[in-house]
Formats: structure tokens, sequence, C-alpha cells
């Protein structure tokens, strides 16, 4: 049988025939048997899939395939330009706003955005696609390559 009682201290708490326990030690026990869960998943395996590719046996296909490369890597440096053109800018910002404050200006504001990191996933999963496309076969093959710092097995 539960029923609330409170104590001397104005206290809620929850009596069951295991014995009476605050709502702050329940919650201390839902806490922590939250971050025990969370934790568990740290023990999962960490996976890495890479790509085998085997070029079209056409000459076609063959020219096919340098075409998708030169798309690849034509993706990669707009890539690559994107992030240094939002640097550069949040370089230029930086400068605005540290003259702004220098010249005690009170209404200073910091322009800079979040560049974004480099991403090349999208380059790659086009340039597989491409490569199909052209008669090449693309095998993926996943690998084990650790559980959050120790090795697989």
């Amino acid at each position: 049988m539960r029923f609330k009682q409170p104590d001397a201290g104005g206290i809620m708490k929850i009596a069951d025939s295991t014995g009476i326990f605050s709502k702050r030690s329940l919650w201390i026990v839902g806490v922590c048997a939250s971050v025990m869960t969370a934790l568990s998943g740290c023990a999962s395996p960490i996976y890495k899939t890479e790509y085998i590719l085997q070029p079209p046996e056409t000459q076609q296909g063959q020219i096919c395939v340098m075409q998708c490369e030169q798309n690849r890597m034509q993706c990669k440096n707009n890539k690559k330009g994107d992030v240094k053109d939002c640097e550069h800018r949040n370089e230029i910002n930086l400068l605005k706003f540290e003259n702004c404050v220098s010249t005690g200006v009170a209404s200073c504001l910091d322009t800079s955005e979040s560049c974004r990191e480099l991403d090349l996933a999208q380059c790659n999963e086009e340039h597989r696609y491409c490569y199909q496309s052209c008669g090449g076969k693309v095998t993926p093959q996943v690998a084990c390559i650790g559980y959050w710092g120790w090795e697989c097995l």
C-alpha cells in the first residue's frame, strides 16, 4: 500500500511496504538509471564503411569513370572553398567588431557565423553513384574500427 505523508520538514515522502522514500531520493535513482542507460551505449562498436571500386570493362565506361573523378574533385574543391570563404568572412567580421569596440561605440555587433566543418560525404556518394552509372562496380565493406578507445575483437 502506498501513501504520501509529509515529514517534519514538510517534504512529501512516499511510503510503501519497503520503507519511506523522499521524492528527491527517487529523483536521484531515476537520474542514475538514465545515466547508466546512456553509458551502456558507449560499449557499442564503431564501424567504418569503405568502398572497393572495380572499373568498368569497356573503354567508354573507363572514360565515363574519369569524368566522375573530375566531378568529385570539383565537388571537393567547391566544399573546401565554401569553408575557406566562411572563415575569411569571419576574419573580416572580427576585425570590424574589434575596430568598433576600440572606438568606444556601445552598440557593436559581432556578425561572425558558424562555419561548417569540411564534409565530403556528399561528393563521395555522388562519385560512387556516377561510377556505377558508368558500368563500374561499387562494393561496400563494413569493418569494426573500435569500441570507444578499445580495439575490435
